[in-house]
């Protein structure tokens, strides 16, 4: 048999099975290996040492309120309410411990894993399904995020139902099944903005294929009325848009894309090898085939000559995607674009975080490209340094100190008396070290509105910056306070749109009596939310 380079003869699924070693029984040292990996990916979900940070404590503070009390503390955060309707419920059976609130989003993505397993088979069989699966347990990305009392998690997984939805209706339309892709729909919207997009992209999609060829029409019709019930919460939605944003970070840019496979890989050495291999995977995932043994491939030299060379087994890359995978990566990719450029237009982030809505479908094309990969000893080696890598990251990205609130709440706790003042600048540094703080009859306030520490007011957040006057925040919080009483600053300089204001209020709060000590320094190596603790004496 004989083929050109571009268009060579593959393996037929049943050698594939017989390549990939599907119908032996794995060995005892891979089971045992297997197991420890799922005993680590799952306990790494429920591990993290680090008090809250800023937007865990958001979270939590905003999901304790009534129910009828969150949509209205959500105006000022610019999130959609599904996950806090849930951790709501949540704390009130397990807790508002750090554990207890982190746990729902590792329960989650635990629960994800299945799921991943099932989304895996569908796509390519039982090996697909096993890569899929072990890339999942092994994600750094997800097993941070796991340990994140936000909605990363949840998106994770409603994008994996939302897959498997629309590909079960897809091929045979019963209402059950288009019942499943509304509600999925309507669960990301509700979860996560960046839902939005996702849901355009593959709305194209099937625009594009009812257009070509008539089909998918009742899955498109299903993922309109799914969209219908998000209509409720829009006017909430566009308020957002229009007033909060993420004056917390620069607008997104083009270049963002090409940090995706960095994101989700993690840092360190260990990190780098992931993204690397990953890369190249999804690459073949998206263009490889596995040329069968015994192809000949013809080969032409830059002069112009030919000749004929057997291939197999190799990968072959071609310039068209796989059959089934254009797709899948068309959505993955449109999803990114589409926020990058959106993000441009609305001055908003594209945020690594944000990503978690693509992420299995990028870890299916990872996967798929795994499966190209001939040789089962070797595709079993390369999933085996995959996966250590992958947990070697986790484990270094969840121990990770993530706010140095825990210091300036133990010497708060031990040196501050009632009817001191605790101020915070800007106010993104109160929420962590208010959930920490014991001392009763502390007055706090934050920089730029003077309000209390418990949640951040995005809403015109740069303009509010604008006009508030640093000499006269100062003089304000001197006079609150009562005579003989201490004054606490907690600042860092240097968040987006607040300049120098912080580091200036030091020193307006200096003047002219009240000499300031600095008892905590921000370490910024060390803390992802990293502060000062400046003592001002009565």
């Amino acid at each position: 048999m004989q083929a050109t380079v571009g268009r060579p003869r593959f393996l037929s699924a049943g050698l594939l099975d017989t390549l990939f070693g599907e119908r032996r029984r794995p060995h005892p040292a891979l089971v045992a290996a297997g197991s420890l990996a799922v005993a680590a990916g799952i306990g790494l979900r429920f591990w993290a040492p680090s008090a809250l940070w800023l937007d865990e404590t958001i979270s939590v503070n905003i999901a304790r309120l009534p129910l009828r009390h969150i949509p209205g503390a959500l105006s000022h955060d610019g999130a959609p309410p599904l996950y806090y309707v849930l951790l709501h419920f949540w704390m009130q059976v397990f807790g508002r411990g750090d554990f207890a609130v982190r746990a729902l989003s590792g329960v989650i993505s635990v629960g994800s894993l299945p799921v991943f397993w099932i989304a895996g088979r569908r796509l390519g069989g039982r090996t697909v399904a096993w890569v899929t699966f072990f890339l999942a347990l092994t994600s750094p990305f997800a097993i941070n995020y796991a340990t994140t009392t936000r909605m990363y998690s949840l998106m994770i997984l409603l994008s994996l139902l939302g897959y498997l939805a629309v590909a079960r209706a897809f091929e045979n339309p019963t209402r059950g099944r288009l019942v499943a892709v509304g509600l999925t729909t309507a669960a990301l919207l509700y979860t996560h903005y960046w839902g939005l997009y996702l849901i355009i992209a593959a709305g194209g999609w099937l625009v594009w294929r009812v257009h070509r060829t008539a089909r998918g029409r009742p899955v498109l019709r299903a993922m309109v009325a799914g969209s219908l019930l998000w209509v409720p919460w829009f006017p909430l939605f566009a308020y957002q848009s229009l007033h909060t944003g993420t004056p917390w970070t620069s607008s997104a840019s083009p270049g963002d894309l090409l940090h995706v496979f960095a994101d989700y890989s993690g840092g360190g050495p260990w990190g780098a090898l992931l993204m690397f291999a990953t890369f190249l995977l999804f690459i073949v995932g998206t263009f490889g085939r596995t040329a069968a043994p015994g192809t000949i491939v013809t080969i032409e030299s830059p002069d112009g000559r030919t000749r004929q060379v057997p291939a197999g087994p190799a990968v072959v890359i071609e310039l068209r995607p796989r059959p089934g995978m254009g797709p899948l990566v068309g959505i993955a990719v449109g999803t990114l674009v589409l926020a990058v450029a959106l993000g441009i237009v609305a001055d908003a982030a594209f945020v690594a975080r944000y990503t978690a809505v693509v992420l299995p479908l990028f870890l299916l094309v990872t996967a798929t490209g795994m499966a190209v990969v001939p040789g089962r000893q070797f595709r079993v080696a390369c999933i085996a340094v995959l996966c250590l890598a992958g947990l070697l990251t986790g484990q270094s990205e969840n121990a990770q100190d993530r706010t140095q609130a825990v210091q300036v709440a133990a010497i708060l706790n031990a040196q501050a008396q009632p009817g001191d003042m605790v101020v915070y600048c800007p106010d993104q540094l109160g929420p962590a070290v208010d959930r920490l703080l014991k001392v009763p009859g502390v007055t706090e306030i934050t920089f730029p509105r003077a309000t209390g520490p418990g949640r951040v007011n995005w809403v015109d957040y740069k303009k509010v910056i604008g006009h508030t006057q640093v000499p006269e925040f100062a003089q304000q919080a001197l006079a609150q306070l009562p005579g003989g009483r201490t004054l606490w600053l907690v600042w860092r300089n240097g968040y987006p749109g607040l300049g120098d204001d912080c580091q200036s209020l030091e020193g307006w709060l200096d003047f002219p009596n009240n000499q300031g000590v600095q008892l905590v320094h921000a370490e910024v190596t060390k803390f992802y939310e990293y502060e000062n603790l400046t003592r001002y004496a009565g």
